[in-house]
């Protein structure tokens, strides 16, 4: 006898039947609905999450475009300065570049020449450069070949070149107006008087690159034209992190008007094949944003294909066997979980205070200090900022606990305490650092006169005094101040010089 034949039966059974038909229903879309909500949690936790790396990626990258200006601004400073047929000082000034900044391949100085000018411009640079020096035609394909030059009205020879190999000197003397890329790229650094990225173009050697140029502004007229010019790779332009990701496309492009797509593309990394059903079924995310730069007016844009291994399928097969289970038993789990959960929480808290916070003053504690020191430290390295260290020890402090006890020691260290919390703003960290020793964490300084106005408003607060068990008391501190990245660049650093700078304070030489 089948089920439906016993239901037919039995009608008492019938409604009881209805029941379990409509708790099923329930069942299943109370449990279709969760999957769908985790899953739609998933893809906007992995939006976010490629959100969150392409503006890391991005910021990496702007960091290094403006590098890219401040290194030949400088480079332009240099040769502007440095007398004729002088190259010692600006071959060191490269070498030290190419170390720091590896995306830098070459430097390189071009001079504009007419064409009348050509035959005594060539025998002044054979007698001050090469020997050999003479104006040929720019070839990107065959460079260490000496080229025929073809005369035209005007030319645009390399005159300096670094870092540069023995067998680089055949550079020398290329006309880098015979290359169309380079050729437009000048006239318009010629225009903008500021510097001005050529259309990606594929070195000898093998990388993509482009080429940053800036004509050094010259107001004698007599004097022939220079142009300083960076040599850029694309592939070590961007954040190797970045590039290690097969399931990343990558591409900058150079928004170059009137260009083919194909010939704007400064790096394209394609990302692995996705499976026709993940096309099908999930999203592809997009990242794009331009460069806010003129000069280096580069897009970078990053797509990625929703892959089934994004799935958390373990938490999926976890519901669904306890859902199959008992449905009732998972809520009476859920509440037991959830006071056993905020339990924990409350017992954590308890824990985390009481490792980072003193319990005698309540301020933050040593350790939370040197945790706080390291993200802020990190934090100024990347944005280029400056922040404070301030070191306090109380003068005569131990004759408060001789005179008056170890209680009322406890008490004055308490109320001072206070008073260095409610005079700093809150965003500053006020610690405990041991004893009677404190610390200030100030962020955000601009200026190191800023911290004389910190020491006066530090001593103002201690100069009224306290009321400790009906005595009244007077405080007095000595301070020292360390400046990221004046006096250090990291925390043992700037710990030391300002507990130096506390202790000439405390003996009256600071």
């Amino acid at each position: 006898m089948g089920i439906s034949d016993l239901i037919s039966n039995n009608p008492q059974l019938r409604p009881i039947s209805r029941l379990y038909l409509l708790i099923l229903v329930v069942w299943f879309l109370f449990v279709a609905v969760l999957i769908g909500f985790i899953l739609d949690s998933e893809f906007n936790k992995q939006r976010q999450q490629f959100q969150r790396s392409g503006d890391a990626f991005y910021d990496q990258l702007g960091s290094k475009v403006e590098i890219n200006e401040a290194v030949i601004e400088g480079f332009v400073s240099l040769l502007a300065s440095r007398s004729q047929h002088e190259w010692k000082q600006v071959r060191r000034y490269v070498r030290r570049m190419s170390k720091l900044y590896p995306h830098i391949h070459t430097f390189k100085v071009a001079r504009h020449v007419r064409r009348n000018e050509a035959p005594e411009f060539e025998a002044e640079m054979r007698r001050s450069i090469d020997r050999n020096f003479r104006i040929a035609s720019f070839d990107l394909n065959e460079h260490r070949q000496q080229n025929n030059m073809a005369r035209k009205n005007h030319h645009y020879p390399v005159v300096f070149m670094g870092p540069m190999q023995a067998h680089d000197r055949v550079i020398l003397g290329r006309d880098l107006g015979s290359v169309d890329t380079f050729h437009e790229a000048l006239k318009r650094s010629d225009k903008m008087n500021s510097p001005v990225a050529s259309l990606p173009f594929t070195l000898f050697e093998g990388p993509r690159s482009f080429s940053l140029q800036r004509a050094m502004g010259n107001t004698n007229k007599e004097k022939p034209r220079q142009y300083a010019i960076l040599v850029i790779s694309t592939k070590a332009l961007l954040p190797a992190m970045l590039l290690k990701q097969d399931d990343l496309m990558v591409r900058l492009s150079h928004l170059a008007p009137g260009k083919a797509e194909a010939n704007k593309d400064l790096y394209y990394k394609p990302a692995r094949t996705a499976g026709t059903l993940e096309t099908w079924l999930f999203p592809r995310l997009q990242y794009q944003r331009q460069i806010d730069n003129s000069g280096q007016p580069f897009v970078m844009t990053l797509e990625r294909q929703f892959h089934f291994a994004d799935m958390n399928f373990v938490l999926i097969s976890a519901i669904l066997v306890v859902a199959a289970v008992s449905f009732w038993s998972v809520l009476m789990f859920s509440r037991l979980h959830h006071r056993n959960e905020m339990g924990r929480l409350q017992y954590e808290n308890q824990l985390y205070h009481l490792a980072n916070n003193d319990s005698l003053t309540g301020l933050a504690n040593r350790n939370f200090l040197l945790e706080r020191l390291r993200q802020v430290l990190a934090r100024a390295k990347r944005n280029r900022t400056r922040f404070a260290l301030v070191f306090l020890d109380m003068n005569n402090f131990k004759m408060v606990n001789d005179d008056f006890g170890h209680a009322a020691g406890d008490r004055l260290l308490h109320d001072i305490a206070v008073r260095f919390k409610t005079c700093m703003r809150e965003e500053d960290t006020v610690c405990r650092y041991q004893g009677d020793e404190f610390v200030v964490l100030i962020e955000e300084i601009n200026h190191r006169e800023e911290t004389e106005q910190i020491r006066a408003k530090l001593l103002e607060c201690l100069g009224s005094p306290f009321d400790v068990n009906g005595t009244e008391l007077r405080a007095s501190v000595s301070i020292g101040i360390s400046l990221f990245p004046d006096d250090g660049e990291d925390i043992e650093t700037l710990l030391h010089v300002a507990d130096q700078k506390m202790y000439c304070d405390k003996k009256g030489l600071a």
